[in-house]
């Protein structure tokens, strides 16, 4: 056999190794990529599933209120609901917005109108809260303080 015979003959063995490699590297690629898509799959199905739970669960409790089984669950919910509605009345503050009362939008705090519907904006008017122990001063109380003090 001469030297060529034995290059050739080593390159073909050099080749089919190459090859194989190739090969078995693209089937366990194909297999990686047929198993993240089935789990994948699953994963969507299982999510599917107890979004489903979920929903039942609420229609459940809308048509069940007074549901002495589930009264503790449905107090945990409303005071939730309480908290979430602090939080983004917090949140619209921060962001120097406010809910439009016709559509539910968010739109800014200086805004003269509804960007989505178009209804004037109204500003909600604060009033200062007075204490509600303070007493009021009349005629009566301030002799009777002035009675108090010249004993």
């Amino acid at each position: 056999m001469g030297f060529m015979d034995k290059f050739k003959e080593t390159a073909d063995k050099f080749g089919g190794a190459v090859e194989k490699g190739v090969k078995t590297g693209s089937d366990k690629y194909k297999k990686m990529t047929e198993k993240s898509r089935v789990k994948k799959e699953i994963s969507g199905l299982e999510a599917d599933i107890t979004e489903i739970y979920a929903e039942i669960g609420k229609q459940y409790a809308e048509s069940n209120p007074d549901s002495a089984e589930f009264a503790e669950f449905y107090k945990d919910i409303a005071d939730k609901n309480a908290k979430l509605d602090n939080l983004r009345a917090q949140l619209l503050d921060l962001e120097d917005r406010l809910i439009c009362e016709s559509c539910g939008a968010s739109v800014a705090k200086d805004a003269k109108f509804c960007h989505k519907c178009g209804a004037k904006i109204e500003l909600p008017v604060l009033t200062p809260e007075a204490p509600e122990d303070a007493v009021k001063e009349t005629p009566d109380t301030e002799a009777a303080d002035s009675s108090d003090t010249a004993e």
